[in-house]
């Protein structure tokens, strides 16, 4: 075996490893998203939920571990309430989703899916936001909104 064919071996193992396989329980989630999906997909214009890319990266900043993360979202996606409000912008601008009415195990499924899977950036979201807001005259938004796109879409 000549020094090349060692380098690629060991490159795609270290490649290998780097990929993220999902659990058992977010398998499962994942196979009940589109749920989730139905408001938090990316392209609805207008929006009827944030992305999910959005959802979990304020969950990760207010949970301690994937535990708190599964036991806090389920808490609030079974009975969401001002006093559980996380995402508080996206409140803001949405209003108070509605409850998911699913036993409590299937919850647990979904949010273990969300807490695994790794969600592109909402570029569709933040292109729809832009022209939502300069529509409406709302400036800062629009610039909010554009500096995402240029962060995480157009690298």
């Amino acid at each position: 075996m000549t020094k090349s064919h060692i380098l690629v071996i060991v490159f795609v193992s270290l490649l290998s490893g780097t990929a993220h396989a999902l659990s058992p329980q977010a398998l499962q989630g994942q196979q009940h998203f589109r749920l989730c999906n139905s408001c938090h997909d990316t392209a609805l214009n207008p929006p009827k939920g944030p992305p999910m890319w959005g959802v979990k990266r304020q969950y990760l900043r207010n949970t301690l571990d994937r535990d708190d993360f599964i036991s806090t979202m389920t808490a609030f996606v079974s009975q969401p309430s001002t006093d559980k409000v996380i995402h508080t912008k996206a409140f803001e601008q949405m209003g108070l989703m509605p409850a998911m009415p699913l036993p409590t195990e299937i919850l647990q499924q979904l949010v273990a899916f969300i807490y695994e899977f790794e969600f592109a950036p909402p570029c569709d979201h933040w292109e729809i936001a832009v022209q939502r807001a300069e529509a409406r005259g709302d400036l800062d938004h629009a610039e909010k909104d554009r500096r995402q796109l240029n962060r995480f879409c157009r690298n």
